[in-house]
This record gives C-alpha cells, structure tokens and sequence, in this order.
C-alpha cells in the first residue's frame, strides 16, 4: 500500500469514529494521519491542512479547546486564500468555520462572529458548495443567538434549512443540527410550541442519521428537557434529562463540558420536581 493511499484511508476512517462518536477509535487513526501527512508530504500544504483540521475536529468534540485552535491555525497558515479561492477550494472557509466553533463553543461569542463571518465571505467567493455555506449561516446563527441577537439569528437559520431541504443529497445530518438550533432558539424566546416541534423533528432525523446513542442527538434531548422544564412538566424533562445524560457520559465522559452541563440541569430539574410533589 502506497503512503498516500494510507493516509488517505486513514483520515476516512478517522473521520468516520468521529462522525459516530467514537472518540477513542478515532484518535490514534488521525494521528497516524498528520504524522504521515507531515513526514512523506511536507510540501503539499494542502494534505497537511487538511490532517491537521481532521485531528482539529476531534480535539473540539473532545473539549480541547486549546489544542484544536492550534491546529486549526497551523492548517490556516498553510493555505493561501487567494489560491483556495481561484481553484473553488473550501478548505479556508471551512478553517474559519471551525476556529468560530471553537470560540462558540468557548462562550468568546464577539471573536467567534469574526471567524464564522470570515469563513461565510470565503465560501461565498468559492462558490458553488451551497450545504457548506448553509452550514456556516448555522454556525453563524448560533454564534448570534448566544449574544441573543434573536432577530438576526432566525431568519439565517430559516435560509440555511431551505438551502438544506433543495440541495440534493443526503443532507439529514445538517437539517437536523438547523432545527435543533432554530428550536433551541425559540425555547429561549418562550415559543414552546414551535420550539417543542422543532426539537422533536430534530431528535427523530439525528437517531435515523447518527444513531440513538450520538452526542449530537443527547444536545437536542438537553433541549426538549429544558422546553418541558419550563412547562412545568418535570416528570417527562427529568427523564428527557437522564436519557441524555446517560449518553453523554457513555460517550464523552463524566468530566466533558456537556456533560456537566447536563448533569447541572438534570439536578435542578429533578430537585424543582420534587418541591413541586411536596
């Protein structure tokens, strides 16, 4: 076997453990991957980036913030953006896609509007990947939502998901990231209805697309807990709680951010639950 048919498989198959969760399968396999990409192909600049970012991703589900950052950094200085744009390559604004979603994720909302923005710009003049741009105007989106810019979050997550639903392909995944997001949203501006709605459509197409035990899929479980919380319906919110919980810990760990964070809120629920029955 060639090393770059190697690396290639490594990096696909990386991807694929991450994509379904499996952190601890993916890990040595994307490694192997930069090592490799940094050894036998230190003048493609291209290859390495793209090695690096994939090992990026998974720091990030990791909740390595530091570590992802970095990397995404190092593939950034190896790609000239002038070039990526001439020869329709994404790969800048995916890069800048990602660094927003670390400081999303990081709660630094005002630098990751900066990122989430750039990349937009990029995308738009490499044109042509309409799901990656619809992506990012989610990625963007939720960016404004945790400044509670609600009035501007919306109708981008409203474009992005009928940009999502006329693209061809398979693109389930991506729907259900939007409306788990345009649900979580309306939650928090007390439309409980339309949040409820969105939430459940968004758990259905996340256990068809990724499986019933995916992280992704325990985000939108958190947030249909929250929904029936603030209803007053703590019985079905606690257990919405502990099935999220549950899977969270089996695949991301007790110590993982989310986790925590669903931990907090499975405690505060189930302690209002028992005041409300005293």
């Amino acid at each position: 076997m060639t090393r770059e048919r190697r690396l290639s498989e490594l990096l696909e198959l990386g991807d694929q453990h991450r994509r379904a969760g499996n952190a601890a399968a993916a890990e040595p396999l994307l490694r192997e991957a930069l090592a490799i990409a940094q050894s036998e192909f230190p003048h493609d600049r291209l290859r390495v980036a793209a090695a690096l970012n994939a090992l990026g991703l998974l720091c990030k589900d990791l909740a390595r913030y530091d570590e992802a950052r970095a990397l995404y950094e190092r593939a950034l200085a190896l790609v000239d953006p002038g070039e990526a744009a001439r020869s329709k390559d994404h790969q800048v604004a995916t890069l800048y896609h990602n660094l927003g979603g670390i400081e999303h994720a990081r709660h630094n909302h005002a630098q990751g509007e900066v990122f989430a923005r750039k990349g937009i710009e990029v995308r738009r003049q490499a044109g042509g990947d309409d799901v990656a741009l619809a992506a990012d105007m989610v990625a963007l989106a939720a960016i404004l939502d945790g400044q509670q810019k609600f009035e501007e979050a919306e109708p981008l997550y409203i474009e992005a998901l009928q940009i999502l639903e006329r693209s061809p392909g398979d693109n389930a995944a991506e729907i259900a990231v939007a409306l788990n997001d345009l649900g979580a949203l309306y939650a928090q501006r007390g439309l409980s209805d339309r949040a409820q709605d969105l939430l459940t459509r968004a758990a259905d197409m996340k256990r068809q697309a990724i499986g019933e035990k995916h992280p992704d899929v325990a985000v939108t479980l958190n947030n249909l807990a929250i929904v029936h919380k603030r209803r007053g319906e703590y019985a079905l919110a606690v257990s919405l709680y502990q099935d999220a919980l549950g899977i969270f810990e089996e695949s991301l760990g007790a110590e993982h951010p989310k986790t925590l964070a669903c931990r907090r809120n499975y405690d505060r629920c189930a302690s209002e639950a028992a005041d409300d029955q005293a």
